[in-house]
């Protein structure tokens, strides 16, 4: 999103942003009761930063970490522990394949400035 002062952003802009569809968008609001996104008298969403903030960290705890929806209900709810969380993120492939990847991607952005 913009570094602007805009206190809303359309469903669009927020799919954009998060590259996911508005139906997946619309599911998390049914799924994540946190989610409250504004909405006019002919039921156009209308999100916060906040909200933004939120959708960011579901889509990176589902999409990236690999957690189900009800284990990221549960991490944004704050049920399990800080250390179970940590021991889950080791012993999870997809948050090593990413950290892995993201080395990676810092090594040749390095290496590409040297050249």
């Amino acid at each position: 999103m913009e570094n602007t002062e805009r206190i809303y952003y359309s469903i669009g802009e927020v799919a954009l942003e998060l590259d996911v569809s508005l139906p997946t968008l619309r599911f998390w609001e049914t799924e994540f009761k946190q989610i409250k996104p504004h909405k006019n008298k002919r039921g156009v969403r209308f999100y916060t930063k906040s909200d933004i903030e939120l959708l960011k960290q579901i889509h990176y705890l589902t999409k990236t970490c690999g957690y189900t929806l009800e284990g990221a209900k549960n991490y944004l709810k704050g049920k399990e522990t800080v250390e179970r969380i940590e021991n889950e993120d080791k012993n999870n492939p997809n948050v090593e394949i990413v950290r892995s990847l993201n080395e990676i991607k810092e090594f040749l952005l390095e290496l590409k400035d040297t050249l």
